[in-house]
């Protein structure tokens, strides 16, 4: 009976949802944003430390420094996802400062150009929850009806900060060779409560009884680790090409803290009339991490149409699977409370794990020169690109990182002005997604046979954003 009510609890982990298994939700620097990161055959700013550190090769200003900033709403909707009529919904709004950056020129060293950056690769949180409160008749041992609340609240947050230094060498008129050495740090956060309760009269004993069933996870660490990119670019007749490829992360250092809390209070899933309780709880604190970042490899491809002022650009990417590894590994130590026997310690009970799957994403761009008129040169951008989800569905009793499954596509307009010393650009950052959710968290129709939860339903999730997208260049 104790490991059925272990199983049927762990299944209620599945609420915690983040957005920390796509690679190509956030884009990096002024024109590079505008383009939706399809720029590795032809970036011509700072941001090709991030792109294609090559590209660094043909940018010929003495000193050029990039800001770029994301004003982000976005929503989170799950249709029932708590529920008959119940959804879980969110509203969140951000800042997300994505880009700074510099270029450095020395005269002792000619046709090599350096390079500063420091971006935020992921910044993503969200905040949900959903309560019900009504009278059912749940608890079979009690004739009448009991007073049912049920609640569940989902608090996620993910930063990773990329800092680097890069380096371009124009070996020819036409090739380019380039490498970009990144130093990381990943923030999560991960909080995730799912609670019941039935309160009743009992007669016969003059009192009230609560029959309660609950699972609450916390995880929190930090990783640091070590990114290498190396660059290969092509520049001919308006004719641009490059191919990039990004090591997987070399891990140096982290450490956090994972805690759980799964009860069981008065519930009789036998039938023999009894209420049966249960306490699963352990924390521990300054544990081992090691996040995994895949090799990925890139293709980039940009035309010029001269007589038009166009120029037409391609992306692609291919991220490799990671698999499934143990992101935060807990000591072994007992977790049961309150029941009779031996049980051995198991650290699966605290183990954080973490699945990702191969991706393929692809960007195309168009920006147009409009002229010179009015303070400057204008030109507009319009671009697209997909960003699929490497997570796979979760299995296992141990805290699983990340749980939605959607795809992202993105959508981008926007306009540049440039001066001879500035460049200023703004523009609309447009994201949809969606995907099938299992339902396994219902409020709504509980009995005790499901400790306290109705029999769940399968439904879909949806996510949409709009941001607007403010860059800002210094040619000195």
């Amino acid at each position: 009976m104790i490991y059925w009510l272990l199983a049927a609890l762990a299944a209620f982990a599945g609420v915690c949802t983040a957005q920390d298994q796509h690679y190509w939700t956030q884009q990096f620097g002024t024109r590079s944003h505008l383009m939706g990161g399809a720029v590795v055959g032809g970036c011509d700013d700072s941001s090709a430390g991030y792109y294609n550190p090559a590209r660094l090769g043909w940018i010929e200003n003495d000193s050029l420094s990039v800001g770029a900033t994301l004003y982000q709403m976005d929503r989170f909707l799950i249709r029932d996802g708590a529920g008959d009529n119940r959804d879980i919904d969110a509203f969140n709004y951000r800042v997300v400062p994505t880009l700074a950056s510099g270029v450095h020129i020395f005269d002792f060293a000619p046709r090599h150009v350096f390079s500063h950056l420091v971006l935020a690769r992921h910044y993503w949180n969200n905040s949900a929850s959903a309560r019900e409160e009504s009278r059912e008749d749940i608890i079979v041992r009690n004739p009448g009806e009991e007073d049912y609340t049920g609640q569940i609240t989902i608090d996620t947050s993910v930063q990773e900060y990329w800092l680097g230094i890069a380096w371009g060498w124009r070996v020819t008129d036409w090739l380019s060779v380039g490498a970009t050495a990144f130093g990381a740090i990943r923030i999560e956060k991960l909080l995730a409560n799912v609670n019941a309760r039935a309160v009743w009269f009992n007669p016969s004993l003059g009192v009230f009884e609560t029959a309660s069933v609950g699972n609450d996870v916390y995880v929190n660490y930090f990783d640091i680790r070590a990114v290498l990119k190396l660059g290969l670019a092509f520049e001919h007749e308006g004719f641009k090409a490059g191919v990039t490829a990004t090591a997987a992360g070399m891990h140096i250092f982290g450490q956090g803290t994972a805690s759980r809390d799964l009860e069981i209070i008065n519930i009789d899933t036998n039938s023999n009339g009894v209420g049966d309780s249960l306490i699963l709880n352990d924390r521990q604190d300054e544990r081992p991490t090691e996040y995994r970042s895949p090799w990925s490899f890139a293709l980039g491809l940009e035309y010029a149409v001269a007589p038009t002022g166009t120029r037409i650009a391609f992306s692609c990417e291919y991220y490799l699977s990671v698999g499934t590894y143990t992101l935060l590994k807990p000591k072994s130590a007992p977790f049961f409370q309150g029941v009779g026997g031996n049980f051995p310690g198991n650290n699966d009970f605290l183990r954080v794990r973490d699945t990702r799957e191969g991706v393929f994403n692809v960007a195309a761009a168009v920006s147009q020169h409009f002229g010179n008129w009015w303070l400057g040169d204008w030109t507009g951008y319009w671009s697209f690109y997909t960003d699929f989800c490497a997570d796979v569905p979760k299995t296992g009793d141990s805290i699983q990182i990340g749980m939605t499954q959607w795809d992202l596509y993105h959508g981008i307009t926007g306009i540049a002005l440039k001066t001879e010393k500035h460049e200023l650009a703004i523009g609309a950052h447009f994201m949809i997604g969606s995907d099938n959710i299992v339902g396994n968290i219902d409020l709504t129709s509980p009995t005790e046979a499901g400790l306290l939860f109705g029999p769940g339903k399968n439904t879909r999730g949806v996510y949409w954003s709009v941001g607007l997208v403010v860059g800002y260049t210094y040619f000195i």
